[in-house]
């Protein structure tokens, strides 16, 4: 039962950081021209920092007409228990996205 809610509570704090980075990302991308690869550095940078890996990063956007510029992060939550006690091994896919509306100049 303490792992359980151990693992739940590591899983949820590794979710909200992936949004954060999502966002982070985001408001780049939407503040200036688009430029992918200063994007998806802004959200490796927010999940360096939090020593989250991550399986994959996607920008996509400004689509016409409705401009929204979309980034998403994809990562394979280890649980840590598993580790130790093999009923418990295995991974839980994690992922976050964050839609915003491009601010045209």
């Amino acid at each position: 039962m303490v792992f359980g809610i151990t693992e739940f509570g590591r899983a949820w704090m590794t979710l909200n950081i992936m949004h954060t980075a999502t966002r982070e990302g985001a408001r780049l991308a939407v503040v200036t021209d688009p430029d992918i690869a200063r994007v998806e550095a802004r959200v490796e940078e927010v999940l360096n920092a939090a020593n989250i890996s991550w399986d994959a990063i996607t920008v996509t956007g400004p689509d016409d007409p409705d401009r929204q510029v979309t980034v998403s992060v994809t990562s394979d939550f280890v649980i840590i228990p598993g580790q130790i006690m093999k009923t418990f091994n295995g991974t839980v896919p994690l992922s976050a996205s964050t839609t915003m509306r491009h601010e045209s100049f």
